[in-house]
């Protein structure tokens, strides 16, 4: 199978994942020159993108294509440049003009941070983000029937017009386009839309909009097969390259998921809209995989770590920390013992661990590396959001099953100790080091140009001295190249190679 992949943008997770996951299973991922791709908030270069896609038509099988990157020139570019919908609607057209192939494309709906931070978003951003996303919040609740106006005309005093004026008009721009998207599906012009949101809340106007896109998909009679709306960004190329690769072999794996806590299957993660079995539900849907309620039976069996009643990232100084600990303690220890026993078993284990956001539950780690062979996993995740988690997750528990080669379950186990490392080492305990060290020294916990070469180096350090603690997948490995693909702390890129 080959698979040519335009990524939502340059980050590792988009480029890096699906490469290594083709890897795993054998597949051929064609993935546009480097310069061509945005870098932060510069674009990249969508005429050049369609030119390389008109090229390499002849040399794969199917296209899966990001409309952020391929229309705007990247996710930040699709919230930043001031192109007009016509703009990028005509270029949406260009899309029926690519030699024929089957064509998947993902869009998002424009999330809304509730952060004054402007690293990814309108400058604007530093100042009234805050604001804007409460506005958001306020504007939903009002034109849901809440008595909110006061609130709602209170807060739009404090936003001025013109900033006002502008975050709407790139929001009706970004839903103008997702129903274009949408048109351009009813009109066969595409096999497969997603249509996902980002950093994700049930009480926002990205819900509203959720929703028209819903009512028009179904006026239009495009099914599941046809249309898929729900959370999701990151991990959305890796989840169609899998449901690609899935359609070439004509099979539908089957899933038994199993919740460290049962009760929390209802519980909602953060940056999410839904109960996380209907999270997990979603991205086994959009793999193209279906549930099993007969664990013995299934393809696969997917360990959720449920998400702690405490909503955020994992701090041991929340005041309720201590007496959740103690509450999932028990649920813990036997959902470890659980894992343990399917894959003594020989079973195709997952892990997805979305307890908290943006990194491991040591808790759960700290049972992992004592009870299980971590090398006999097919997968685990704790990266970013749960949909993140769980979707690279799954994609890459169902690859380990194609491996069938010496090099392709080399990949696996490359990957694997990747996602341990980076999840549990980087996130979890080497980027909170870092940024206390960084605040101790210069006052922010982020990275400037002075610091960033000795930050990264120390985190080299601090890698590769945490590696051994993951025993049998770590032997014989090493990591090299570290770099902060966005030169900040929030994620860091880094290769992986033999030990000599």
């Amino acid at each position: 199978m080959k698979v040519a992949l335009i990524p939502l943008d340059e980050r590792p997770v988009n480029t890096r994942y699906p490469r290594m996951i083709a890897e795993i299973a054998g597949a051929a991922l064609f993935l546009p020159p480097p310069e061509l791709l945005p870098h932060l908030r510069q674009p990249g270069h969508p005429e050049g993108l369609f030119e390389w896609l008109a090229d390499v038509s002849a040399q794969v099988d199917r296209r899966i294509l990001s409309a952020e990157t391929l229309l705007y020139g990247g996710l930040i570019a699709s919230r930043t440049t001031d192109e007009s919908p016509m703009d990028i609607i005509q270029r949406a057209g260009r899309i029926a003009q690519l030699p024929p192939l089957p064509t998947m494309a993902f869009n998002l709906i424009m999330r809304i941070p509730d952060a004054d931070d402007a690293v990814e978003e309108p400058l604007y951003w530093s100042q009234y983000g805050r604001k804007l996303h409460r506005f958001s919040q306020l504007i939903y609740r009002q034109e849901a029937g809440e008595d909110v106006q006061a609130e709602a005309a209170a807060l739009r005093a404090q936003i001025p017009d013109d900033v006002l004026r502008d975050f709407l008009q790139r929001r009706l721009r970004n839903h103008t386009v997702n129903l274009t998207l949408l048109h351009m599906a009813a009109a066969d012009q595409l096999d497969l839309l997603v249509l996902s949101s980002d950093d994700t809340n049930r009480i926002s106007m990205s819900t509203q909009e959720k929703t028209w896109l819903h009512t028009w998909a179904d006026r239009l009679g495009l099914s599941s097969e046809r249309v898929l709306i729900y959370p999701g960004a990151d991990e959305v190329g890796c989840v169609l390259l899998m449901r690609a690769l899935l359609l070439a072999r004509q099979h539908s794996p089957t899933f038994y998921v199993h919740y460290a806590i049962e009760a929390d299957r209802e519980r909602v993660a953060p940056y999410e809209d839904g109960p996380i079995h209907v999270t997990v539900e979603r991205q086994i849907g959009a793999l193209g995989g279906r549930i099993s309620h007969d664990r013995d039976a299934a393809d696969f069996i997917v360990a959720v770590n449920t998400p702690s009643r405490i909503g955020q990232e994992y701090d041991p100084e929340h005041e309720h920390f201590a007496q959740e600990r103690t509450r999932r303690a028990p649920a813990l220890e036997q959902f470890i013992h659980d894992v343990r026993t399917w894959v003594d078993q020989g079973r195709r284990v997952i892990v997805c661990d979305v307890a908290y956001p943006n990194g491991s539950d040591p808790d759960l780690i700290d049972g992992l590396l004592t009870e299980v062979d971590l090398t006999q996993l097919a997968a685990y995740g704790a990266w970013n959001t749960a949909g993140n988690t769980i979707g690279v997750a799954l994609v890459q528990g169902v690859a380990a099953s194609m491996a069938d080669s010496a090099a392709a379950q080399d990949a696996q186990r490359r990957f694997l100790l990747h996602r341990f490392v980076e999840d549990w080492g980087y996130q979890h305990v080497v980027r909170q080091q870092i940024r206390e060290a960084l605040m101790r020294e210069s006052g922010r916990r982020d990275t400037t140009l002075e610091n960033e070469a000795s930050a990264v180096a120390r985190i080299h350090a601090a890698l590769n001295e945490l590696l051994p603690r993951l025993r049998a997948l770590s032997e014989g490995w090493r990591i090299t190249q570290v770099r902060l693909p966005w030169h900040r702390t929030f994620e860091v890129d880094f290769d992986l190679e033999r030990a000599r």
